[in-house]
């Protein structure tokens, strides 16, 4: 494996623990490892690119990728059966492996690192806990990681190493027994073949060249430190080099035959960024990503599946019928009309129904000016700008609201004008309309050219406890904010709380960003009292920080320190109930099953002083979360639990 065993690392990292730095001088609240983190940070940007990059290659080429896969590639033993049973996985599973490969490669490179002058010294010891900290939660979907979450001193990092060491699964560290070497790299190097570039590869070799020379930097070169990264860069170059050649080679086949461009370079092109079908890849996967929203999904995976027997239809010569393909959606604000529309646009896109994927987002100021006439011109300028594409109009309906019993001229001008375009540019031209369910009603009951046109129809339901729960969630993950179970806890019933007060108009996500933004405020109020700012602090949302004067009555926070919550197991189906401890946590069932424990199923029972709350059960909220990705994970990667 070059440089050093992998025995000689353990070894030097077991006597270490025996020898502990004295960390009485690292005093600083912000980074308690008492070095700078700009170097962590830069470094942790770098990795998220890096693996961005290789997810959105691989992503959008799995069939291409799994036929490289097939070949004699330069991969690590055990690497293509990892990479084929993640190709095979949801966009998630990718996206999780690719991360979690990352920072098993930073590991190695840590170790390898520090041990180049065989010796552990102290400050490299810290600083690599240091850039782990800023990394480690790209490994906390592997549940038995997840106590390393917090923030990361060195007696934490050598916890985590050891137990790393001993992994035998795909993404652990011990090689020996079937852990896959540099998994990281060997993704990085698939999604150079895929692409056709060697660009991914020239980012990773420099995320982890500053990785390297970040650690060695520590209380000087000495002069084995000084030939490891020379060796190590050299190693890079070529790889590089081995690499480039490959892509070269490849290129020079496609150039002496037609056939070899055909099958080398079509289904790249075809799926370059911007061609219909990575367009329309682009869109089912975010359709799939939506939180809530099933019905919605529904309707649209059923004329995605309509729009591909029509496509096939066309291939084979066949007639197609000529059907509108204009929709209503109706729901309350914050329900997601406005993403699907621009969802919708990109699978109509990649399906050849439109010539671009774009969206045009309209309400009554612009389609109606100040004069008869102006509208006309307003309203047809807009729908310029949309040809080939989406038209979204919303609140649609103020186009044909009466004002004070008198009909509205200017409204039925722009409406009248929308209808001809329709008809004029049926073939160029898609039109959403969207706003309040009676509303919408009304706006087609206006005009009988409305009803003709408009014939498919989407309803948005208003977001439940468990789909709000989950976007607070997101937003707080993506703004580098966790919950604590008494958080959690007092969310669900936050959230429970507004949904029973819900009038027409609620907000749905529009008001858990509220939420969130409010919940921001309150966590830093509450932390500017406080002289002692650690890190978990610092990211923790606490039962105090919920905005229960959003929701009427201004309840809560509630003593949730006996709640109990029910979960439901995925394979035996069996209910139980579970104390604050385990929500949104793995648990495994009696029947051998991992899963993540939901958080917002709560036996009212168990809280005192619930005023208003109630319950709104759907079948699907009780059941374990994850369960398909954790199993996976567990039974897949080298099969120990």
């Amino acid at each position: 494996m070059g440089f050093r065993s992998w025995g000689y690392l353990r070894f030097c990292v077991w006597a270490r623990i025996a020898k502990k730095p004295n960390n009485e001088h690292l005093t600083n609240p912000l980074n308690p490892l008492g070095v700078h983190v700009s170097n962590s940070r830069k470094i942790n940007q770098l990795l998220d690119f890096c693996c961005q990059d290789v997810f959105e290659i691989l992503d959008a080429n799995r069939e291409r990728a799994a036929a490289f896969l097939t070949e004699n590639g330069p991969y690590a033993d055990g690497f293509v059966d990892f990479a084929n049973w993640t190709l095979d996985g949801n966009e998630n599973l990718l996206r999780y492996c690719i991360d979690a490969s990352s920072f098993s490669d930073l590991t190695v490179i840590l170790m390898r690192t520090m041990a180049a002058d065989g010796e552990f010294e102290t400050e490299e010891l810290e600083e690599a806990a240091s850039l782990v900290s800023q990394s480690c939660h790209r490994y906390f979907w592997l549940g038995d990681y997840e106590k390393y979450d917090g923030g990361m001193t060195v007696e934490k990092f050598i916890k985590y190493y050891r137990q790393w060491a001993s992994d035998s699964r795909w993404m652990g560290g011990d090689f020996e027994e079937g852990a896959v070497l540099s998994p990281f790299k060997n993704f990085v190097t698939l999604a150079c073949l895929v692409a056709h570039s060697i660009e991914p590869f020239q980012n990773y070799a420099k995320c982890f060249q500053l990785i390297a020379k970040t650690i060695l930097s520590q209380g000087g070169w000495s002069s084995e430190e000084k030939d490891f990264y020379t060796t190590y860069v050299t190693d890079h170059r070529e790889s590089e080099d081995a690499l480039s050649k490959v892509l070269s080679e490849e290129n020079r086949l496609e150039d002496e035959d037609e056939v070899d461009i055909e099958l080398l370079e079509g289904k790249s092109k075809a799926l370059a960024k911007g061609s219909p079908e990575s367009v329309l890849a682009e869109g089912l996967a975010e359709l799939d990503s939506l939180v809530g929203v099933g019905s919605v999904k529904k309707e649209v995976s059923n004329l995605a599946n309509f729009l591909k027997i029509r496509q096939h239809r066309i291939a084979q010569g066949m007639s197609v019928p000529n059907q509108s393909l204009h929709f209503v959606f109706t729901g309350n604000p914050g329900t997601g009309k406005t993403t699907v529309a621009r969802i919708l646009s990109k699978i109509l896109f990649g399906f050849g129904v439109l010539k671009r994927p774009e969206v045009t987002e309209c309400s009554r100021a612009s389609l109606v000016g100040g004069y008869l006439g102006q509208t006309a011109i307003k309203t047809n300028e807009t729908i310029d700008e949309a040809i080939h594409g989406v038209l979204f109009v919303d609140e649609a309906y103020t186009l044909s609201q009466k004002n004070n019993g008198m009909d509205d001229c200017y409204g039925r001008e722009a409406i009248d004008t929308l209808l001809k375009r329709m008809e004029d540019d049926r073939d160029k031209l898609i039109v959403i309309v969207a706003g309040y369910p009676e509303l919408m009603n009304q706006f087609l009951s206006s005009n009988p050219g409305l009803q003709s046109r408009f014939t498919r129809f989407i309803h948005f339901e208003d977001y439940h406890v468990s789909d709000m729960c989950r976007i607070f969630n997101g937003l707080a993950e993506a703004n580098n904010y966790k919950l604590s179970q008494e958080a959690k806890a007092n969310l669900a019933i936050f959230f429970n709380l507004a949904y029973a007060n819900r009038a027409e108009g609620f907000g749905n996500a529009r008001f858990v960003r509220n939420a969130f933004e409010v919940a921001m405020g309150n966590h830093a109020n509450r932390l500017s009292m406080m002289s002692d700012l650690t890190r978990q602090a610092l990211s923790t949302i606490e039962q105090d920080d919920i905005p229960f004067d959003l929701t009427r009555g201004n309840q809560g926070p509630f003593d949730v320190s006996k709640s109990k919550w029910f979960v439901k197991c995925p394979k035996c189906e069996k209910i139980r109930s579970v104390g604050l401890a385990f929500i949104g946590q793995l648990v495994t069932c009696s029947c051998g099953l991992k899963f993540r424990c939901p958080w917002w199923n709560l036996d009212e029972k168990t809280v005192d002083n619930l005023g208003g709350y109630q319950r709104h059960d759907r079948l699907e909220d009780f059941l374990g979360l994850d369960a398909e990705l954790i199993d996976a994970g567990v039974a897949k990667s080298g099969g120990k639990d």
